[in-house]
């Protein structure tokens, strides 16, 4: 999810830096499932009864932002992500009884789709070149315009569906698409009032071609808008609708069935100014609803998340 808030930098600082921090600290999710793995690493296909595989996700990103302006309305970005993954996962048996020797397999099968394991790297950075354009028709309005590209920094996995169907080990989880991905960025905001503001905000994630892996990323859009109320010099309010559209991602061309996706939410923040023209601001998203675009498809519900964002001039 984006903040949607439009950049304030003052075109007299030409070297800006941010850190962020986001934590989502309960996620969750889970399917049903019918399957075993045996003690020499066969699959065993229709134990019954029906058990479920149950995982929640404790997810931290730490990101460094590196803004440099060329120019008064011309600057480059760059991102530098790292993720803290913590997954959990356990095995609901729904109250049945199965015999222990089903019960082994179960647990078995169960750790080499989904563990108890901590994942941490760096995640694809984002590089982008951004052009601003303010008071466009004298309403005090501020337009950002940005094309760009993910690094494919972030490390990638082998088909999870594959090696499963195999009865080999795997991970669902990865740090990036293993791609170049094209980005488009649009942010806009207008007064309405002398302390009201009106902010837009769209990005666009485009993958166009598979990763060495055979992984195609799923295409992505961010939306939000909102108000911003500035209450003082130093201190803003905010609160936007924001949501996501994911479509499908691909392995070697087999629908990512943990792809396909619409969430909704809200976003509530606050900013503070102090020293010279730095700014502390906080945010808390919660989410409204979550929809997968297939019945057969599944991934992690999304919990309350938090984002701090301190930045500051350098230049």
């Amino acid at each position: 999810m984006e903040t949607g808030e439009v950049s304030s930098a003052s075109k007299i600082e030409r070297l800006n830096f941010s850190l962020n921090v986001l934590r989502s600290p309960d996620s969750r999710g889970g399917h049903f499932e019918y399957r075993g793995l045996g003690p020499k690493g066969e699959v065993i296909e229709h134990i019954h009864p029906q058990h479920r595989h149950e995982v929640s996700l404790d997810f931290t990103r730490i990101e460094l932002g590196i803004r440099y302006f060329m120019r008064n309305a011309l600057a480059l970005s760059l991102d530098l992500p790292y993720d803290i993954k913590n997954q959990k996962a356990w095995v609901d048996f729904l109250g049945r009884n199965q015999t222990p020797e089903n019960r082994d397999a179960i647990l078995a099968n169960r750790d080499i789709h989904h563990r108890t394991e901590t994942y941490t790297g760096l995640s694809d950075f984002e590089f982008s070149v951004n052009y601003y354009s303010g008071n466009l028709l004298r309403l005090g309005e501020k337009l950002v315009f940005s094309l760009g590209m993910s690094l494919p920094i972030g490390k990638i996995e082998e088909d999870p569906y594959r090696l499963g169907d195999a009865g080999k080990k795997h991970l669902h989880i990865q740090f990036g698409t293993g791609t170049f991905v094209p980005i488009i960025k649009f942010q806009h905001s207008i007064k309405l009032l002398r302390k009201l503001a009106l902010h837009s905000y769209v990005t666009g994630r485009l993958p166009f071609y598979e990763n060495g892996k055979a992984y195609r990323a799923p295409t992505e859009l961010n939306y939000n808008f909102g108000v911003r109320y500035r209450i003082s010099n130093s201190l803003a309010l905010n609160t936007h609708y924001t949501g996501l559209y994911q479509h499908y991602g691909y392995w070697d061309g087999e629908r990512d069935r943990n792809t396909g996706l619409i969430v909704n939410a809200l976003l509530f923040g606050a900013s503070v100014s102090f020293w010279d023209r730095s700014v502390v601001q906080f945010n808390l998203i919660q989410p409204l609803g979550q929809k997968m675009l297939s019945e057969d498809s599944d991934t992690f519900k999304r919990g309350l998340t938090f984002l701090l964002t301190f930045s500051f001039p350098l230049l």
